[in-house]
């Protein structure tokens, strides 16, 4: 069963506040450094001090990113920018966006979730995790005791049962957080009554819940755990669950975007790549798409991928190809795909297998050590780069089907790095969970 929990949780003194917007972050993530900078201007209290702090070339084991965060923590919460929430609350929270002229409203809920390991429970992940950003996040959970950001999971309610009550909810009162951040706009409500807490309670009892996004925050929450159990002789504590955000997957604003990828380095040429490609796809002429007509190519390759899976094959001054997999071309085989047939058809594997490896000599193994391909969910970003010379060759795709996404992580399977967009990323600052 999945088991959630209402809490009180930490938030921002928002009455205090004449605008919330410049406290919150995006997810650490997907912070760059320019960005990181920005927000460290943007508020003395943003929350980005907390979740991914500055690092110098004179930090120790005394004095580092980690300790900052939480010298940064103690000092807010003594000083009242940071208080605990008065009752234990699930918070509901909505994020407000335009994608592709249309206004969409997702919703969903954040709360505790209490931890399980992978295939012991109804909790699954769906992409594998590396090693690095577990040790980060692992460090700042030591020294803070806090989960900062929250854990996006997934649940189906093709009925919308639980939609309805959050949107009943959601009439009820004002949100107690109003904020925009590049265009979406984002909004809370914590809600204390008890028969809403026990309703979601129990309709979540028996679903299954897929992480969309915060695998490595997953893990790490469940090796704080352990460590934690170890330190305390076995006693349960709240460190036995963690933050999460949970929506529908059936619910009316729920977006996946393709993430794109393009080339940095290979000893094959574009052409030489062709010549092995033509076995497996069906090519089309040269066609002439500027960055600016990237929009346009990407619906022209959304309608291509009814048909077949498809790629746009961008290699510079506007030569795009459109390639669809031949009807007799052979499925790869990737780890998994004995138990789990969907993996050898999803768009991500076969440009792994048949793209990037066979044609290209980028195998998985040279993906995850880094440093020949890139990702972006932006077609004509990606072009940019290969027409400034930063890339060799971009590979423009679909987005993963969620119902794949379901039902291969239910399955026990993982789809290979950057396989979905979860669009908008959650917000950071929200509401944090005091370990």
């Amino acid at each position: 069963m999945v088991e959630i929990r209402a809490f009180k949780g930490i938030v921002y003194n928002w009455e205090n506040m004449d605008a919330v917007d410049p406290v919150l972050a995006p997810p650490y993530d997907v912070i760059n450094p320019d960005q990181q900078e920005a927000l460290y201007q943007k508020s003395p209290i943003n929350v980005v001090r907390l979740i991914l702090g500055k690092q110098f070339a004179e930090d120790n084991d005394q004095n580092n990113r980690y300790t900052r965060s939480a010298a940064d923590l103690a000092q807010w919460m003594e000083q009242g920018t940071l208080k605990p929430f008065p009752l234990s609350a699930l918070y509901v929270y909505s994020q407000e966006y335009d994608i592709e002229g249309a206004r969409l409203n997702r919703i969903g809920f954040i709360c505790r979730l209490k931890l399980e390991e992978y295939g012991k429970g109804q909790v699954f992940p769906h992409e594998r995790t590396l090693s690095g950003p577990k040790t980060d996040r692992l460090n700042l959970t030591r020294a803070c005791r806090m989960n900062f950001s929250q854990i996006f999971g997934l649940y189906e309610d093709p009925q919308l049962a639980l939609d309805k009550l959050l949107e009943e909810q959601m009439k009820k009162a004002p949100p107690a957080v109003e904020a925009e951040q590049d265009g979406v706009i984002h909004r809370m409500w914590p809600v204390s009554d008890p028969d809403f807490i026990t309703k979601a309670q129990s309709f979540m009892a028996d679903k299954d819940m897929v992480i969309a996004d915060g695998h490595h925050r997953y893990e790490t929450a469940l090796n704080y755990r352990n460590e934690r159990r170890q330190q305390e002789g076995g006693a349960a504590g709240e460190y036995d669950c963690a933050l999460v955000f949970l929506s529908n997957t059936h619910g009316q604003g729920f977006t996946v975007l393709p993430t794109h990828r393009f080339v940095l380095k290979s000893d094959i040429s574009a052409d030489e790549a062709l010549k092995t490609l033509a076995s497996d796809f069906e090519i089309s002429d040269m066609l002439q798409v500027s960055q600016e007509e990237a929009a346009g190519f990407m619906a022209r390759l959304k309608e291509a991928g009814k048909e077949a899976v498809a790629y746009g094959m961008y290699t510079g001054k506007g030569a795009m190809r459109l390639l669809k997999l031949k009807k007799d071309a052979p499925l790869p085989n990737p780890p998994g795909s004995d138990r789990i047939d969907m993996l050898r058809k999803l768009d991500v594997t076969i440009l792994q297998e048949l793209i990037l490896t066979k044609a290209l000599d980028i195998t998985r193994e040279k993906v995850e050590a880094g440093g020949h391909i890139y990702y972006t969910i932006h077609a004509a970003d990606a072009m940019k780069k290969v027409d400034e010379g930063t890339a060799k060759i971009a590979f423009l795709m679909n987005p993963t089907g969620i119902d794949q996404v379901m039902d291969i992580a239910r399955g026990g399977g993982t789809m290979p790095q950057k396989s979905t967009y979860f669009y908008p990323k959650l917000i950071s600052g929200l509401v944090f969970n005091p370990l």
